[in-house]
This record gives structure tokens, C-alpha cells and sequence, in this order.
């Protein structure tokens, strides 16, 4: 009997594990999310979410937490706090719901989905 080789196996179970993580509602709404990224987001960020080392940050991050993500809501929402950097994004709270949740889920993240209930006052239209 062939033994299936270690590497493939893991591979295998990632790959199950990361489709089975999300209901087929939330797998929607994560394509909602690729959307407007695309249309809002790609130009800068990239395709891969890598940015462009030196002009536009990297939207890799190893790990998130609730201020990485208010502060990701804010950047969008609001525009940096930079002369230069990131201007606001007109997007309705339910994009910029899709579009957190898809980055922070995408190219390796891994975070909690939100949703409009977890936007504070100031990150709502």
C-alpha cells in the first residue's frame, strides 16, 4: 500500500479546513468583499495584499486583534492621519464591512468576521 506523502496530507487538510471555516452566507459575503477590494483597494495594495514596500503597506499581518481592525476601519473609513497617506474610501458599512473581513481573511490571515453591529459610531455613515 502507497503512503500518502506528509506534505500532501497537510496540504490537503489546510485547504479542507480553511473552506469548511466559513457558512456558505459568510463565504458570500467574503466575495462581496473581494469585490470592492478589487475596485477600491487592488491598485494599491496589490493583488496579493503585499502593497508596494516604501509608498502602500502591506495588508499581511501574522496575527490580528480588535485594534488592528478598528484602526483598519478607521484608515478606510476616515483617510490616514498622514499628509500623504490614505485617503478616505466612499463606501457604504456594509462594503466596508466585506472589504475588513476579506483582507483580514485572505493571503494567510486568519480573524474573526465582523459585522455592522461591531462598527463604532464614528466608523458609520
Amino acid at each position: 500500500m502507497r503512503q500518502i506523502p506528509y506534505a500532501l496530507l497537510c496540504l490537503s487538510l489546510a485547504v479542507f479546513v480553511s473552506c469548511a471555516r466559513f457558512t456558505p452566507e459568510e463565504k458570500a459575503e467574503l466575495h462581496k468583499g473581494e469585490e470592492v477590494y478589487i475596485t477600491h483597494c487592488i491598485s494599491c495594495h496589490g493583488p496579493g495584499g503585499d502593497g508596494l514596500s516604501g509608498a502602500y503597506p502591506t495588508l499581511l499581518k501574522p496575527q490580528f486583534s480588535t485594534d488592528i481592525t478598528n484602526n483598519t476601519l478607521n484608515i478606510i473609513r476616515h483617510g490616514s492621519s498622514t499628509a500623504d497617506g490614505m485617503k478616505a474610501v466612499s463606501l457604504s458599512d456594509d462594503e466596508l464591512v466585506q472589504v475588513v473581513n476579506y483582507i483580514q481573511n485572505h493571503w494567510g490571515n486568519e480573524a474573526p468576521l465582523i459585522s455592522q453591529s461591531d462598527l463604532k459610531p464614528s466608523q458609520k455613515l
